[in-house]
């Protein structure tokens, strides 16, 4: 199973995504913004990153560029969640790095269904 990264602001998005990943047996570590998620970066190094968009201090997407260009995040598949689904911050997003792109509020099976898209990747 896969070591995932969880960012988000929000302690209740953090816990439902904790809940759900570590049901499907993934090992999960939360940060509640940008700069606490690089710092566990430096110690340790994860699959599958999965990061908020809209957090205050550093967004979502200027994690996702200072991941991939850090030495135990560069291999990292990064999934962008938030409310946000315009064409513009998905090229962001992209632009960025990421590899996916999920909508709050989301449906725990596509979440589950993406994180399994990501792991045979």
């Amino acid at each position: 199973m896969a070591r995932i990264l969880t960012v988000d602001d929000a302690p209740a998005v953090l816990k439902i995504l904790n809940l759900v990943l570590t049901t499907e047996g993934h090992e999960v570590t939360s940060a509640t913004n940008g700069m606490e998620a690089l710092q566990k970066l430096e110690t340790s190094s994860f699959d599958i990153g999965i990061f908020d968009v809209n957090m205050p201090g550093m967004t979502g997407i200027e994690l996702t560029e200072k991941t991939l260009k850090s030495e135990n995040g560069k291999s990292m598949k990064i999934v962008m969640l938030t409310t946000e689904s315009s064409d513009e911050m998905k090229n962001k997003g992209k632009a960025a790095g990421a590899v996916g792109w999920l909508v709050k509020p989301f449906a725990n099976e596509s979440l589950i269904k993406l994180i399994s898209q990501l792991v045979s990747m």
